[in-house]
């Protein structure tokens, strides 16, 4: 894949991606086991219940790595367990994938503030608890069939996620944006919402989109495509969206003010945990209230 980087501003995505604030306090992590180590224990107290007063609390981040030996490489991993988890565990915990920038790993989402915002919206009862996997993007691995094939199922039965395709959900920023294009519509049986974040979507990618959609099986996913208004990636975010209008494919738009950095993501984060949790059962916005992206709009809709 790397030989393609020429196809779009390299420096851009470098800008953005190498530039991330520290890790934000509230949400705790847990250190990254050894290599030996192959996941983390299944948890032991299942209980159905959920006490409000858990909510309260943080969510965790569980920091592992998972080993497999059809992979020639292990896959680094953190998982997002919400506020109450120990309570509220049932099999039934929607989970949401986020991919992060070109040379960036599995931290920069929980740097961007991820954790606190989910930890805010789950207290609120904006959102259900639900799971956060961050994998880490590693050089030498075929990352599409590595997720989709081998950690996405045992993350799922490890923490107790709901297995379902309307309660998987996919997004990425910058070249996390790309690979969740990719991964999302070659498998959109796997997951129903796709979330695209400054994307930078290689060129030979450009040219599957139409095939993609049209192998669809399945209903096409939710589709959310939002980029700065100073971004230098916008032109070829633009010709994404004029192929996906095109195709008469439906989705969520949102330009915003804004560069390719951390800022940008940072500020959005909350339009972002709203709109994949959405049909995971939140409650609607107060009218007194205004998120980030609150300009967003539907498009080919007719």
């Amino acid at each position: 894949m790397r030989r393609f980087l020429g196809l779009i501003p390299i420096a851009a995505i470098l800008g953005g991606c190498l530039s991330a604030p520290a890790p934000t306090a509230g949400t705790t992590s847990t250190p990254r086991p050894t290599a030996t180590t192959t996941a983390s224990p299944a948890p032991t107290v299942v209980p159905s219940a959920t006490p409000r007063a858990c909510l309260g609390e943080p969510g965790t981040f569980v920091v592992d790595e998972y080993l497999d030996d059809d992979l020639p490489r292990s896959i680094p991993y953190r998982v997002y367990l919400p506020p109450c988890y120990d309570e509220t565990v049932d099999g039934s915990l929607p989970i949401l994938v986020m991919l992060h920038g070109l040379l960036k790993t599995d931290q920069e989402w929980q740097d961007l503030g991820i954790g606190v915002q989910a930890d805010r919206l789950i207290a609120s009862g904006d959102a259900p608890p639900f799971l956060i996997v961050l994998p880490w993007q590693r050089r030498g691995l075929e990352f599409e069939s590595a997720l989709v094939d081998h950690l996405l199922p045992y993350v799922e039965k490890t923490y107790h996620g709901a297995g379902t395709r309307d309660r998987r959900a996919i997004g990425g920023l910058s070249r996390g944006g790309g690979w969740a294009l990719r991964i999302g519509m070659k498998h959109a049986d796997v997951f129903g919402s796709i979330g695209l974040h400054s994307p930078a979507v290689l060129s030979p990618d450009m040219y599957y989109v139409a095939d993609w959609i049209k192998a669809m099986s399945s209903d096409s996913p939710r589709l959310w495509i939002d980029i700065g208004d100073h971004d230098s990636l916008r032109m070829s975010v633009f010709e994404l969206r004029d192929l996906l209008d095109e195709a008469g494919y439906v989705y969520t738009w949102s330009l915003d003010p804004g560069d390719h950095t951390p800022e940008y993501w940072s500020g959005n984060l909350e339009a972002y945990l709203r709109w994949y949790t959405e049909p995971w059962g939140r409650r609607t916005l107060p009218e007194t209230q205004t998120a980030p992206g609150a300009g967003s709009e539907l498009r080919g809709a007719g």
